[in-house]
């Protein structure tokens, strides 16, 4: 992050980085890594973006192809992560329409931090993103601790109140770009002041590999 892009000042209180967009940061059995696959597709909670939203609309250069080709929405995702693992199948199993299950996992949210998200898309149409994760049963969760895409089994993610924001291309596909992070920080970061909603950014966290741009959550009292 460059020096100049101290985007919060609220006090940061010392808290476990909670990382589901970060690439997974302790390697896994295959063994392990297949179940938790199943575990995801098999009956997840309603409110979980894991599935397409009903009656929701993803954009149709997405909708075309969601998984697959020039089109597909991970199409910029490597399909490999930093130990080998495939990668794709575990972003599509987490979320395999982040554009289509946006407004319904913006819905699961705590709704004064849905308001400070869709205040920040109102306000900053140039500013292009998506719910990667929202609110998250207790399977997604240990999925994520299993995966290393998260290191707590108590993230306030179980509850509604922190998203991870995923920028999105021109063409509508996921990409992880510290510049587009940080404009959506920027965004949200204005978002919660004119709000009044105290929010921290997980570009702040401390001791984690390219921290955590992704994350927003609401300060707990």
């Amino acid at each position: 992050m460059p020096a100049d892009a101290e985007l919060f000042c609220l006090p940061l209180a010392p808290l476990g980085c909670d990382c589901s967009c970060r690439m997974a940061r302790t390697l896994l059995s295959p063994c392990l890594w297949a179940l938790g696959i199943a575990l995801l597709g098999s009956g997840l909670d309603g409110r979980l973006q894991a599935g397409p939203a009903s009656g929701s609309r993803a954009s149709p250069a997405v909708s075309a192809d969601p998984f697959n080709g020039s089109g597909g929405v991970y199409a910029k995702i490597p399909a490999r992560d930093e130990f080998g693992r495939d990668q794709l199948a575990m972003f599509r199993a987490w979320n395999p329409d982040p554009v289509g299950n946006h407004e319904a996992n913006l819905r699961a949210l705590n709704p004064a931090l849905a308001r400070v998200v869709r205040t920040a898309q109102a306000d900053n149409p140039g500013v292009r993103f998506v719910i990667g994760s929202g609110w998250r049963n207790g399977r997604l969760q240990r999925m994520a601790v299993a995966w290393g895409w998260s290191r707590t089994h108590d993230s306030p993610h179980r509850t509604g109140d922190a998203v991870d924001l995923w920028p999105l291309d021109q063409e509508g596909r996921v990409f992880f770009e510290p510049q587009a992070q940080n404009g959506i920080a920027t965004a949200l970061r204005k978002a919660a002041a004119k709000l009044d909603v105290p929010i921290r950014w997980g570009g702040h966290f401390n001791g984690f590999k390219d921290m955590d741009r992704s994350h927003f959550e609401l300060v707990r009292p």
